[in-house]
């Protein structure tokens, strides 16, 4: 005679398998997460590749998405594991997911990958404009050329303004106006990236071309953009030594 089985031990069952189910969850839902975070990374550095090439050979990338790179640099426009699409800033040349709560503007739970290398002063020249072979400013004013790592949110007007609070030269707390101009139109930019001092009248061993290093200074505060609040400020208390052109 088959015997099935009564309500009692079909309850206990269900009851023993919901308790695992329960104890399970947890586990399911963090593995389900960390999929999705580990999909987000892979997807942005993708991203980040791609906009790298798109660089290097078609100039800097302007678009707050990547529809641009569509098609030549990706193979589609990748969606995020929460469904929304993917945006760059390139401010802070990076570009980010908006995460679990599918909002790009609370920057809690958003994933950041670099397209670009941080911002920093990585070399500086001394241009002789006047072929003297000397730091001077005979006929014509010498220059000095601050090159950055990538572009800067702020304006030329805004470094002269306060071009003290940004660098000093030589020692760390040397003032850089006792080498350079500072009234308007004496600090000029270039794409952004390259800001152009021009070296001070009266100008006589302020700095020797070779030996003396510029650098920001710590706890500026105009090489970062504050409308932008993804716009990172720039590495400071790196010396970079003065070359000729």
């Amino acid at each position: 005679m088959k015997r099935g089985f009564t309500l009692i031990e079909l309850l206990v069952v269900i009851t023993i398998l919901a308790v695992l189910a329960g104890a399970a969850l947890p586990y399911v839902q963090s593995y389900v997460e960390e999929s999705r975070l580990a999909k987000a990374k892979t997807d942005l550095e993708e991203i980040a590749r791609a906009i790298m090439v798109y660089e290097t050979r078609e100039g800097d990338y302007n678009a707050s998405d990547v529809l641009l790179l569509t098609g030549r640099y990706l193979n589609k426009s990748p969606i995020d594991p929460w469904g929304k699409a993917y945006a760059v800033s390139t401010e802070s040349g990076t570009v980010y997911s908006s995460g679990s709560d599918r909002d790009y503007n609370t920057s809690e739970d958003n994933i950041f990958y670099p397209y670009q290398p941080p911002l920093a002063l990585v070399q500086v020249k001394w241009v002789d404009k006047n072929n003297s072979g000397a730091v001077d400013t005979q006929n014509v004013n010498d220059e000095l050329h601050l090159l950055f790592s990538r572009k800067l949110s702020c304006t030329a007007g805004a470094i002269q303004g306060a071009i003290d609070t940004c660098f000093s030269i030589t020692t760390g707390t040397t003032k850089i106006s006792a080498a350079v101009e500072s009234a308007p139109g004496d600090v000029r930019m270039v794409a952004s990236r390259t800001v152009i001092l021009m070296v001070k009248e009266g100008t006589k061993d302020t700095f020797l071309v070779g030996s003396h290093s510029i650098q920001v200074l710590d706890g500026h505060n105009i090489l970062k953009d504050y409308a932008k609040p993804d716009a990172n400020s720039c590495i400071s208390s790196q010396p970079v030594i003065i070359l000729p052109q």
